[in-house]
């Protein structure tokens, strides 16, 4: 769902008016939006009592509002700042901020209305977004180390063909749909490359020359609340969408 262009295009038409198009993509957002409050609180939360996940639902709306594409940013990273802060906002209130497990949540520095009080909106953005970009390349590069690839790889290993990336982008996409071999990958640092092939039938040759890639992307889907940011730039094959 939150992917792309089509995603920006899917706001665009939101922002134009279309109000059966909004409640879709909130609809869809739900496991989105509980996967963001619930690791900011620490905690699995329910729909029919947290009060705390209809707040990120409001501030998922909100984002869809205030999401502008010319600030650079992926739509899924600036909700997911929006969701963030309201839900803070809304812990202070009602005095359960100190209930948050930092040791199980996700720890946010500056965010709500005291962040907006202190700076301006867009330049607690940018700091932001900043921050987050820095992070998760480390956090990748760490993620695909322990699989033995390193960012020097995936640049020597990019396909330069249109036919080849999009064949391997599909490979990629198998592997991350697919549970039970990625977990596989990462027990035994191989590429399922028999089970893939059978799947997708893309040929043996074609994914073992394309293995350090497929893993690479593989990863970047398989973790993409992670890696909101790195994923944003992967363009699936159309009908491609995991």
């Amino acid at each position: 769902m939150f992917f792309g262009d089509e995603l920006e295009s899917r706001i665009q038409r939101i922002k134009q008016g279309d109000n059966t198009s909004r409640e879709q993509l909130i609809n869809e957002a739900k496991p989105f939006v509980a996967r963001v409050v619930g690791r900011l609180c620490g905690r699995c939360l329910n729909w029919d009592y947290d009060d705390e996940l209809s707040i990120g639902l409001i501030a998922f709306n909100e984002a869809i509002d205030r999401f502008n594409s010319g600030q650079g940013v992926p739509f899924t990273a600036f909700a997911r700042l929006v969701i963030r802060s309201r839900v803070t906002d809304y812990l202070r209130r009602e005095s359960k901020w100190n209930q948050v497990d930092f040791n199980h949540g996700e720890q946010v520095e500056g965010s709500g209305n005291q962040a907006e009080n202190a700076v301006s909106w867009e330049q607690y953005i940018t700091e932001t977004i900043n921050r987050e970009r820095k992070e998760e390349i480390i956090a990748f590069s760490q993620k695909i180390g322990g699989l033995g690839i390193t960012f020097g790889d995936l640049v020597d290993s990019s396909p330069k063909h249109r036919d080849t990336r999009e064949t391997l982008l599909r490979a990629a996409t198998y592997l991350a749909g697919h549970d039970n071999l990625y977990q596989e990958l990462l027990a035994s640092k191989r590429l399922p490359i028999r089970e893939i092939a059978r799947g997708t039938g893309i040929s043996r040759k074609v994914l073992e020359r394309g293995r350090k890639y497929i893993i690479a992307v593989a990863t970047l889907l398989y973790y993409r609340d992670d890696f909101v940011y790195l994923s944003s730039y992967i363009r699936l094959p159309r009908g491609d969408k995991r």
